[in-house]
């Protein structure tokens, strides 16, 4: 009797049952254990503040009582060119034993199957997917431009010779590195593209990733809202310790909050336990102009892997990425 899909039916005895072909799957660096996996995906599904965006947590393969694949999807929301909420998917930990490899593409159908009804990014695929991925007409984004901050003095000094002047906020706003300071966020989106769907709870949620740690710093008004973020990570370049941009928000139609943010990161420690890092790794996807104007040490083009499908609905609306946007660090 040949293997079986279906829809992945989530409870405390499927996850049991799953984990074990998780670690057996997904080994070397970043390997997790059956308390880190079981951790991973209770903030998935159960405390993801997104989780109601869709009901499905993906699909299993079973030959008999034995799981020998798994396509797994964690529910977000975006946001359309009118600010709506929109319920979509990232795709996640795909894996299936060797000899069940004729199985797959009936599995990876069933997601694309639910690519007419909401967008779904994947950007963790496999070369393997990759390729199924592009004969299907998803987009794929695998350049990026990448620029580097120097901190310190070497950094004051090249601020100098640019002649770069930091920006100045509002009389009313301020730079926080608490997420327990926003407690709104402010309406506006220029741009008027498909983007994450950002709220108070979204936030305080992905900070807990147990995967990656994440700094949030901020720009907030009166009453807690916010206008601007970024998220930061730590990034080892060559050996050298970074803080790396993954993540960035604005509200604004200009530059000024995030450079704001940037000049301040540049200044200021995420604190007292953070070891010193000498660099600020920033990326851009092709058509923005995010950076332009800081004073870079340095500038070169990076290979990312970064894959999204949209439904008909919104195939002419433009998807403002972002490096953090699938399960990478969750």
């Amino acid at each position: 009797m040949p293997a079986r899909i279906e829809p992945f039916q989530d409870s405390p005895a499927a996850r049991d049952e799953l984990v074990p072909f998780l670690m057996s799957q997904f080994q070397g660096e970043g390997a997790c254990t059956a308390e880190q996996w079981l951790r991973r995906l209770a903030f998935w599904w159960d405390e993801n503040p997104f989780a109601h965006a869709h009901s499905c947590r993906g699909w299993i393969m079973k030959d008999a009582d034995r799981v020998t694949g798994y396509l797994g999807v964690i529910p977000t929301l975006y946001e359309d060119a009118a600010g709506s909420p929109v319920p979509a998917l990232i795709a996640t930990s795909w894996a299936v034993e060797e000899d069940y490899r004729n199985a797959a593409l009936p599995m990876g159908m069933m997601l694309q199957r639910l690519g007419k009804e909401v967008p779904i990014v994947d950007t963790t695929p496999s070369p393997e997917v990759q390729k199924l991925l592009a004969r299907w007409g998803w987009t794929a984004r695998m350049d990026v431009q990448h620029g580097l901050l120097m901190r310190g003095a070497a950094g004051d000094m090249l601020a100098n010779v640019m002649s770069f002047v930091p920006p100045v906020l509002g009389r009313t706003l301020k730079i926080v590195t608490d997420v327990g300071s926003v407690s709104s966020i402010r309406a506006a989106r220029p741009g008027r593209c498909l983007q994450k769907h950002v709220t108070p709870e979204y936030l305080r949620w992905y900070l807990t990733s147990p995967m990656r740690e994440h700094r949030f710093i901020g720009v907030v008004g009166p009453g807690g809202m916010l206008s601007s973020y970024l998220m930061v990570c730590q990034r080892s370049l060559k050996g050298l310790a970074a803080w790396a941009v993954v993540d960035w928000f604005t509200t604004s139609k200009t530059t000024v909050e995030l450079h704001a943010l940037v000049t301040w990161l540049l200044e200021q420690s995420l604190g007292e336990e953070s070891p010193w890092a000498p660099f600020i790794s920033l990326t851009s996807f092709p058509g923005e102009d995010l950076w332009s104007g800081l004073p870079l040490a340095h500038t070169r083009e990076e290979k990312i892997c970064h894959h999204h499908w949209l439904p008909p609905a919104l195939k002419d609306v433009p998807l403002r990425p972002v490096l953090a946007e699938g399960d990478w660090g969750l």
